[in-house]
């Protein structure tokens, strides 16, 4: 292929002198060929615009940066000079409280039977589980010496009425004797001694009569006795109920007044320990025994309402009343004894069952509520900061009761119609001016 070679691109290459090369060419000079003008013109153009631009961002940093200086001058400025603002709440009035006090059930009636005559039980008509009308024979007990003793009785009975007849005979023959010498001696046909002897026998056949009369009196008061003791043999129910222990079976050696030997645990025995013939509670009401603290002692009265609960039962709470209070505290506990009766026709709720009975009691007085973040104790008591029209701060003493963890009872101190300072710390003072923002997170009324 052959190459064309431009002329205006051909260059002569100057000759070197003593090896050295040449000098550059001077502007003007012969021999030498100037820049084009369209180059050095772009060029130009693109330093200054370079020029201009790193000028342009140059203005823009120094007004940026100017700008933050003033503003944050600004912003010193306004925070030296602004209040501090610290997060207040309102005081909620506090709600009646319900009160959960543990107890125990026990029935309405609840009788241990004992023996009131030894011997042997001969009989028995009753176990645990069944039902019992009053007067129902429950067993009987066989005693050989009382029912000899009392046939004895008897006998001493029929023989100081004897007595009596001998005694009244005797003195209708005084009477008689005294009567004739009475009138014998109107005649004189007797002796005066006579006389005497014979009054003085009516009046010692006088006091034998009364003397068999008493006698008859007491053995008719021990054959009363006697019979008394064998109904005793019949052991009978007290009440309607329910038979719930049975510690004796037949021919077990009872003794009068004593305990037995259990035969079965029962369900109301405490200590299980021997105990007696027998026990009979009525269960169609039952009743729990609980201690109110003295706190809200004074608002349990008779008729309050009560909402029994068995803890892990599926059953619905049972609703109650107050029955009575033992109207006074007991010194070691503080407490006020307290019974509530429980509805049971349908059994569904058993003596001896662990229950919470809950107590919707009013406190005496208005009390308010706020959170425990609010409250500052220290040597002077317990406080909390309010916030005073125009922002000024007051420390303000208080009263505080129940403690519910996130909030306190306030019981005296306050009004509700203050602004309490939320989470007060060391840097608030008593008459320093702040600015109450209300917390975001505080409860409404």
């Amino acid at each position: 292929m052959k190459t064309t070679t431009h002329p205006e691109l051909r260059i002569p290459l100057p000759a070197t002198t003593n090896g050295h090369p040449p000098a550059p060419p001077q502007a003007g000079a012969p021999g030498t060929t100037p820049p084009p003008p369209t180059r050095t013109r772009t060029i130009l153009l693109i330093v200054i615009g370079v020029a201009i631009l790193f000028a342009v961002f140059l203005a823009l940093g120094i007004i940026s940066r100017h700008k933050q200086g003033h503003a944050l001058a600004v912003a010193t400025s306004q925070a030296a000079n602004a209040l501090p603002q610290v997060y207040v709440v309102h005081p909620l009035a506090a709600a009646a409280p319900d009160w959960s006090l543990p107890g125990n059930t026990q029935a309405i009636k609840d009788s241990i039977i004992y023996a009131r005559v030894s011997g042997y039980l001969k009989k028995r008509y009753v176990d645990i589980g069944d039902t019992v009308k009053a007067g129902q024979l429950l067993a009987e007990i066989e005693s050989p010496e009382l029912d000899q003793q009392l046939n004895q009785a008897r006998a001493n009975l029929q023989q100081a009425i004897k007595q009596l007849d001998l005694q009244k005979a005797n003195l209708e023959l005084a009477r008689t004797t005294v009567d004739r010498y009475k009138g014998a001696d109107k005649e004189g046909a007797v002796a005066k001694l006579t006389v005497d002897q014979a009054i003085a026998g009516f009046g010692t056949a006088q006091a034998a009569v009364a003397a068999a009369q008493a006698a008859v009196a007491s053995n008719e008061a021990n054959v009363r006795q006697f019979e008394a003791m064998t109904a005793f043999e019949r052991v009978v129910a007290p009440f309607d109920g329910t038979v719930i222990q049975r510690n004796v079976d037949v021919g077990a050696l009872i003794t009068a007044g004593s305990p037995t030997n259990n035969t079965s645990v029962a369900p109301t025995s405490v200590t299980g320990v021997a105990t007696g013939l027998f026990e009979v509670a009525q269960i169609d009401t039952l009743r729990v025994f609980v201690n109110v603290p003295q706190v809200v002692a004074q608002s349990v009265n008779a008729g309050l309402e009560a909402q029994v609960t068995v803890r892990g039962a599926l059953n619905a709470p049972v609703t109650a009343t107050v029955t009575r209070t033992a109207n006074a505290l007991d010194p070691g506990t503080r407490t006020l004894l307290t019974e509530v009766d429980i509805p049971n026709a349908k059994h569904a709720m058993l003596p001896g069952t662990f229950v919470y009975v809950a107590l919707k009691l009013t406190p005496s007085g208005q009390r308010w509520n706020i959170p425990a973040t609010a409250l500052i104790s220290n040597s002077d008591g317990t406080q909390v900061i309010l916030v005073e029209p125009g922002g000024k701060l007051h420390v303000q003493k208080v009263t505080v009761g129940r403690d519910f963890g996130n909030t306190i009872d306030v019981q005296a101190g306050l009004n509700g119609g203050e602004m309490v300072v939320k989470q007060p710390d060391v840097s608030l003072q008593d008459g320093q001016v702040v600015t109450p923002v209300e917390s975001p997170n505080a409860p409404k009324n």
